[in-house]
């Protein structure tokens, strides 16, 4: 079939699927995978996960990755006849239905769906939830099977989420007419005790318990609540004392329980939670902070320009906060070190921050005047242009790379490095020559990359026949990606003629074939790890001892290595 055809048949299947297609479904219509490779080489297809392509002529459609997703459920299958199968086909649930409707603001880093037998996912960004959906608990939202709202807000329950995300959540379906308070409060009662409220509690009590954690009002009907507070009267706030009162301790107590300093017996905890809930209770942050000279809030600082947001690592530094009850504040500041240093003198100063943790460098902050340190955590993780650096950039996974190759017979390697102006890649290279020096291996050489994916293929594809190598290092995935299809278009078999090791775990890693041997890095134990430094500085308690950052790295093997050939 001519390249025109191909493409035909493809925009005829993706016409009713978004613009999209999957391999398997090529596949049945006679396109051969070597065709899709060559049409998303030339630009004119783009993979958007395992298997599933989108056309290079269709805008990606909103919700992408659920819509991918959902595909993969049964990718063989066109859109039109999953979706005459209804729940049976899965469906769109949780807080993916969330967003899908357009409530709240739960996180949404996977995408959750909801299938009628259990079946597993080796994606690492798909939940499947087992379970039955009714036919009446399914609608299309912008031509996706997703729950109802009413189905949503009970699987949300059942699952115990967040009360302040499943608060906005209802709110937000109450104000867009989505669905009446009276008829979801018949749903939710039995969920009472698991949020904290008396068994019997009834569900309008719930429903308004749970808006008012997300700082919400239930707007509408009221039902059983006007019975219960009184109609159109607006409740009083709660106050720490009734709190105390209600859970049977001291304010003091209470106001311990609120800074979560710990050292709280469980039951205590448990009466406190309890009481919170009743009351619906929620501290005055802005008298608090009128009262105590505290900001309750953490800034994390990156440069002032950048397109590359290090997101394990504030995921982690940020959920340490909240833990902790700290709001975190993300901001670029512009400017050099010494400008950056004045900046963050000037937010502890002025009091708009508690503590600041810094990816980027910025020079020492120490008050000697103060006699101890500002408040200051400098991870420096990353220069002006979010290059990777310090412990992030360490290049000791290599030489572990190295000592299992040779374990397994080879003796002559090959490095594609990344760029120089790179301090990892400077490392990397560093390790890899000294280890290969101390074992008394060879090194066929050091082939100067751009950590892209046509530097790797080059690289394979320039390699000698007569090399003699049997085992390659590549800067990151995607140099290894390149460096095995080189080797494939030269006829060579991975990892049977030669291993590839890359470096990053990419998610893709997984998918491609052969899946590629890699170092996974915990970015996200490292921004803990330093938050948990700063609320140490910010308590006045004894800086944490620098931890051993060697368990932030691990090395994968996978199908791209394994032993030398004979």
């Amino acid at each position: 079939m001519r390249q025109g055809d191909v493409l035909k048949v493809l925009s005829a299947r993706a016409a009713d699927q978004w613009g999209l297609v999957t391999a398997a479904q090529a596949k049945l219509d006679g396109v051969r995978g070597v065709q899709l490779l060559r049409l998303e080489r030339a630009g004119l297809l783009r993979s958007v996960g395992h298997g599933v392509y989108l056309m290079s002529d269709t805008a990606p459609p909103e919700h992408l990755g659920a819509r991918v997703a959902w595909l993969r459920l049964d990718p063989r299958a066109s859109v039109p006849s999953r979706r005459a199968e209804g729940p049976r086909a899965g469906v769109v649930s949780y807080a993916s239905a969330c967003a899908l409707h357009g409530l709240g603001d739960l996180p949404g880093d996977r995408v959750e769906l909801t299938v009628p037998t259990r079946r597993t996912t080796r994606d690492e960004n798909v939940v499947l939830h087992c379970g039955e959906v009714k036919a009446e608990e399914v609608v299309l939202v912008e031509g996706l099977p997703v729950t109802t709202v009413e189905r949503t807000v009970a699987d949300l329950l059942r699952s115990r989420a967040e009360a302040a995300h499943v608060g906005a959540v209802i709110a937000d379906a109450v104000e867009k007419g989505l669905i009446g308070p009276d008829r979801l409060a018949r749903h939710v009662g039995a969920f009472a005790d698991a949020y904290g409220l008396p068994p019997g509690t009834p569900g309008p009590r719930l429903l308004e318990a749970l808006c008012g954690q997300a700082g919400r009002v239930l707007h509408g009907e009221r039902a059983e609540t006007a019975a219960v507070e009184g109609a159109g009267r607006e409740k009083k706030r709660a106050t720490i004392w009734e709190v105390a009162q209600r859970a049977g301790v001291s304010h003091q107590t209470v106001s311990r329980y609120l800074r979560n300093n710990g050292g709280m017996r469980p039951t205590t905890r448990e009466r406190i939670d309890r009481a919170v809930a009743e009351l619906n209770y929620r501290p005055n942050l802005i008298a608090r902070s009128m009262r105590t000279r505290k900001s309750n809030r953490i800034t994390i600082v990156l440069p002032e320009l950048t397109t590359f947001v290090p997101i394990p690592m504030l995921r982690g530094a940020s959920a340490v906060a909240h833990e902790a009850g700290y709001l975190t504040d993300v901001v670029g500041l512009e400017g050099g070190e010494s400008r950056r240093a004045e900046s963050v003198i000037s937010l502890l100063e002025t009091q708009q921050t508690e503590g600041v943790l810094s990816l980027v460098p910025v020079p020492d902050l120490a008050d000697p005047a103060q006699g101890r340190r500002r408040p200051v955590v400098i991870l420096g993780e990353y220069d002006d242009d979010m290059h990777a650096r310090g412990e992030l950039a360490n290049g000791r996974p290599a030489e572990q790379i190295i000592r299992h190759l040779a374990d397994q017979g080879h003796r002559r390697f090959l490095h594609v490095a990344g760029s120089r102006a790179w301090a990892s890649a400077r490392n990397r290279r560093a390790v890899y020559l000294d280890t290969i020096d101390r074992l008394g291996l060879e090194s066929y050489g050091v082939v100067d990359g751009d950590w892209s994916v046509r530097s790797g293929y080059d690289a394979a594809r320039d390699l000698p026949a007569d090399s003699g190598v049997t085992a390659v290092l590549a800067a990151n995935d995607f140099v290894a990606m390149g460096v095995i299809r080189g080797f494939q278009d030269r006829g060579m078999r991975v990892p049977r003629d030669v291993s590839v090791f890359g470096w990053d775990n990419e998610q893709f890693t997984e998918y491609f074939l052969p899946t590629i041997s890699t170092v996974d890095i915990d970015r996200e134990a490292l921004g803990r790890r330093a938050m948990r430094s700063l609320l140490g500085l910010i308590r006045g308690e004894q800086e944490e001892a620098a931890a051993d950052v060697s368990d932030l790295f691990r090395v994968l093997p996978r199908a791209s290595s394994g032993p030398a050939p004979r």
